[in-house]
């Protein structure tokens, strides 16, 4: 491991890794790298984080270009305690990146729409796979559409969730409607945070329904529990260990896990 590496690595021990793979990302040591108009499509990680945190103005998020090849978000949450996240946007796959072989998880978007994205999605699911060694890390998958109707057949949610499954992928799929215009949507941490927050529609609101943005809040949060060995106890607004018994008492039957 290099020491650029290995510095990072001492830097989010005591935090949260999450990878993040460009779908779009160069594969080959010789291929150009993608101009900057590639921002502005669907899938395009950058942007969509960048309107998470525009959404999230109370977030102070320090953006960082490591290598050509890789742009880091650092923040912080207001969980159970002061917790430490970096996003690290990948998008050259024609080398390992040994930061990934350090996640705590992985996230994909995809664009359903796109014609090249099954082909897109198997490969990176063998780089995943194969180059990362990462069978038993989670990959958290999004995919998005403007309109149902345009979703390729050979994207469809039963038709990708068994390719997942084929190459024993540890995943979660999702499916949403893309907007970059979340701002009304539930806020977990306003809900965790401002006690004067009473929005509580998320306890009957089904994951179908959810927002871009929900989603993301909700990966976030399962891959803090999962780590932390924590649930969120949305009756008592905040985390407690998955050892306590009657969760949420005889309320625990809502949609955020």
């Amino acid at each position: 491991m290099s020491k650029f590496d290995q510095l990072n690595k001492d830097k989010i021990d005591n935090g949260t890794l999450i990878v993040c793979f460009d779908i779009n990302s160069t594969r080959e040591e010789n291929q150009a790298k993608p101009d900057d108009d590639n921002e502005e499509i669907m899938e395009n990680p950058n942007r969509i984080f960048k309107n998470f945190f525009n959404n999230h103005k109370k977030i102070n998020v320090e953006i960082n270009k490591i290598a050509p090849s890789e742009i880091n978000h650092k923040f912080s949450l207001k969980l159970l305690e002061e917790t430490s996240f970096q996003i690290r946007i990948i998008s050259d796959l024609s080398f390992i990146h040994e930061i990934s072989l350090n996640a705590d998880s992985y996230i994909i978007f995809i664009n359903l729409e796109d014609v090249q994205t099954q082909e897109k999605i198997e490969y990176l699911i063998r780089y995943i796979l194969e180059s990362c060694c990462s069978v038993d890390i989670k990959t958290y998958i999004i995919g998005m559409y403007t309109d149902k109707d345009k979703i390729r057949e050979e994207c469809k949610k039963e038709e990708l969730e068994n390719l997942f499954s084929e190459d024993n992928l540890s995943f979660e799929y999702f499916q949403v409607k893309y907007s970059d215009k979340d701002k009304d949507h539930f806020c977990l941490y306003e809900f965790i945070e401002n006690k004067n927050y009473n929005d509580k529609n998320f306890l009957k609101k089904k994951i179908e329904d959810y927002k871009l943005t929900e989603i993301i809040e909700k990966i976030f949060n399962e891959i803090y529990e999962n780590k932390m060995n924590f649930q969120f106890d949305p009756f008592k607004r905040r985390f407690v260990n998955k050892s306590e018994k009657n969760l949420g008492g005889d309320n625990s039957n809502c949609n955020i896990s």
